[in-house]
C-alpha cells in the first residue's frame, strides 16, 4: 500500500491518480487529510494506494474530473459534513461519504469512545457524572455537541456567513456544562447585521434531523478534552484534542467499523468495481 500527499487544488489529484496509474494497477482511495490517511492505512488491502487530497472541495471536483475521462479504479472518501442535512446528494458514484457528520463524529458514536474513556478517564468520576445527570458520557457529549452543532447549523441557514467564537470560552470545565445563552449573545454580538433573537428563531425552526450529522467532529473532540480534564477525569495538561483522536483512531475495532453504513457503501463500490479493491481482505463482511 502507498501514500501519497498531493497539493491544494483539485487538479493535482487527478494528476496525482494519473501519474501513479503508470506503475499502479490496483485501486485508489483519496482522502481528506492525513488524519484520515491515518486511520484507513491500516484498514485497506494491499492493492490500494491511498492520496491525500487536502481538503473536501479537492476530493470532490477530483473524481468528477475522473469520471469525466472515465477513469476506472478511484474513490474517494469525503465527511458528510451538512450535505445530509441539505439533502445534497454526492455528485459521483465514486465517492461515498460518513454516515455522521464527519469521521470523529462516527468514531464517537461507536464503542471506541468507551476505550478513550477507559484509557483517559477516571472511573469513578464518570459513574458518578452518569448517575447525577442521568445519561453516560457518549449522550452527554452529543447533548452539548449540539449546543454548537445547531448554531453551525442555523448559521448555515441564515446564510449570513457568521463566525463562530472558540467554544472553549462557553465551556464550564468543572461542572463540564455549556453556556448557550452566553454563546448566542456573544455570536451576535461578533457578527454584523444579527441579533440573539434571530439566532434563536433560527434554531427553534431548524427541523428534526439525526444529531450525529448535526455535531462536528471537532467540537466533540473539544468538549471531550475539557470534560477529561475535571468532571470525567484528569487529564494532564500535555495531553489533547490530537491525542484523544489519536486514541479514538486507533481504537475503533474492525467489526463496528463493518457496522457502519460507511463500509457498507464502500464494499458496495468494491462490488461494482471489480476487481479493485479498498478494504483490507483480511476484514470479512
Amino acid at each position: 500500500m502507498s501514500m501519497a500527499v498531493v497539493g491544494g487544488t483539485q487538479g493535482h489529484v487527478v494528476a496525482e491518480v494519473k501519474m501513479r496509474r503508470t506503475l499502479h494497477a490496483g485501486s485508489f482511495l483519496v482522502l481528506e487529510g492525513s488524519d484520515d490517511l491515518r486511520f484507513w492505512r491500516t484498514r485497506c488491502h494491499d492493492s490500494c494506494s491511498l492520496i491525500d487530497g487536502n481538503g473536501k472541495k479537492n476530493v470532490v471536483i477530483g473524481l468528477r474530473r475522473l469520471d469525466e475521462i472515465r477513469f476506472v479504479g478511484a474513490l474517494g472518501v469525503v465527511d458528510s459534513n451538512h450535505d445530509h442535512l441539505a439533502g445534497k446528494a454526492l455528485p459521483s458514484t465514486n465517492l461515498v461519504a460518513t454516515d455522521a457528520h464527519d469521521l470523529e463524529c462516527l468514531l464517537c458514536r461507536s464503542p471506541a469512545l468507551d476505550a478513550v474513556l477507559a484509557e483517559f478517564g477516571d472511573q469513578e468520576k464518570i459513574s458518578r457524572f452518569a448517575h447525577e445527570h442521568g445519561m453516560d458520557v457518549r449522550a452527554a457529549l452529543l447533548d452539548r455537541g449540539l449546543v454548537f452543532g445547531r448554531l453551525r447549523w442555523a448559521a448555515l441557514e441564515l446564510e449570513r456567513g457568521i463566525g463562530l467564537p472558540d467554544i472553549r470560552r462557553f465551556v464550564e470545565e468543572k461542572a463540564w456544562a455549556v453556556d448557550e445563552d452566553e454563546l448566542i449573545y456573544v455570536t451576535a454580538k461578533s457578527n454584523e447585521g444579527v441579533d440573539a433573537n434571530m439566532i434563536r428563531h433560527r434554531i427553534d425552526a431548524l427541523p428534526p434531523a439525526d444529531p450525529w450529522h448535526v455535531v462536528r467532529g471537532h467540537d466533540l473532540l473539544e468538549l471531550l478534552k475539557i470534560g477529561l480534564r475535571t468532571a470525567l477525569g484528569d487529564l494532564p495538561s500535555t495531553k489533547g484534542v490530537k491525542d484523544i483522536a489519536q486514541a479514538l483512531r486507533l481504537a475503533m475495532r474492525s467489526e463496528d467499523l463493518r457496522n457502519t453504513g460507511l463500509w457498507r457503501d464502500m464494499r458496495q463500490w468494491e462490488h461494482l468495481n471489480e476487481p479493485f479493491l479498498v478494504l483490507a481482505a483480511d476484514s470479512p463482511d
